[in-house]
Order: C-alpha cells, then sequence, then structure tokens
C-alpha cells in the first residue's frame, strides 16, 4: 500500500512539472521587428539630441514622422494594472492558491470589483478543498491505524 501510494505521489509531482513545458512560442521574437523599431527609436534620439529642447509634445503637435510609427505611451498611466490580471494570473487562481492573501493582492493592484470576486470565490473553493483534504487525510489515517497495530 504505501509503495502504491508512494509511486502515486511521485507521477502526480512529475506531471504537475511537465505540463508547462509545451509553451515555447512564448519565447520566440521577430528579431527584424525588433531591430526596426530600435533604429527608428536612435533616428528619433539622434533628432532630439541635435535638437535642444525638443520634446514629446512638440513633436506630436508637429506631427513629425519620426514618431509616427512608434507606439509612444504614456510612462504614468495605471491603465497597464487595468489590462490583464496581476503578473498574468487570473484573479481566481490567486484566490484559489494564495487565499485571503490573494484576494488582498487582486484588490489593491486592479480595483476591479469583478476580479476581486473572482479572487474571493478561488478563495472560497481553495479553502473548500484544503478543508476536504484535509479531513480526508485525517479519516485515512485513523482508519488505518488499526492495520499497523
Amino acid at each position: 500500500m504505501k509503495k502504491n501510494l508512494l509511486t502515486f505521489l511521485f507521477i502526480l509531482f512529475f506531471f504537475s512539472f511537465n505540463c508547462f513545458a509545451g509553451n515555447s512560442e512564448l519565447f520566440t521574437y521577430d528579431r527584424e521587428e525588433i531591430e526596426s523599431t530600435f533604429k527608428q527609436l536612435n533616428e528619433l534620439e539622434n533628432y532630439v539630441k541635435i535638437n535642444d529642447g525638443v520634446t514629446l509634445s512638440n513633436l506630436r503637435a508637429a506631427n513629425n514622422q519620426l514618431i509616427a510609427n512608434l507606439l509612444l505611451g504614456d510612462p504614468f498611466s495605471t491603465d497597464i494594472f487595468f489590462e490583464e490580471p496581476p503578473l498574468g494570473i487570473p484573479s481566481f487562481w490567486w484566490g484559489c492558491c494564495i487565499g485571503v492573501w490573494g484576494v488582498a493582492i487582486v484588490y489593491f493592484v486592479t480595483e476591479d470589483r469583478d476580479e476581486v470576486k473572482q479572487a474571493f470565490k478561488g478563495c472560497v473553493i481553495g479553502t473548500l478543498v484544503g478543508v476536504v483534504l484535509y479531513f480526508g487525510f485525517y479519516v485515512w489515517i485513523l482508519g488505518n491505524a488499526a492495520l499497523w497495530y
């Protein structure tokens, strides 16, 4: 029985890490696109160095071609937090895996009521699963205690 349990736990442990190995497309990139973007940024940098006192607002007002194809966002914008969940992890899993702390993280980072609800649902479900597993393991130990004596 112990050997079967250890084998099952080993297989479960092995497959839990194996499921993350299939995301190789996340690490591919287009080198030519990156080089062309940096070339445009270098041209813009040289223009700013030559023309002292030029700002981004001046370039936008003049409709300059150097910034026409560049995606320049506001560095002080908080919109980046609302585009995707914290660290790219869905809010449900923040609540399910970390519990109340996960709900707090989602609340303070996103400040979105729907995301906090998802994190709270994950917290409740994670807690229920933990309680069921705890008591199931406890019953399993007590049930097998008679076999040890």
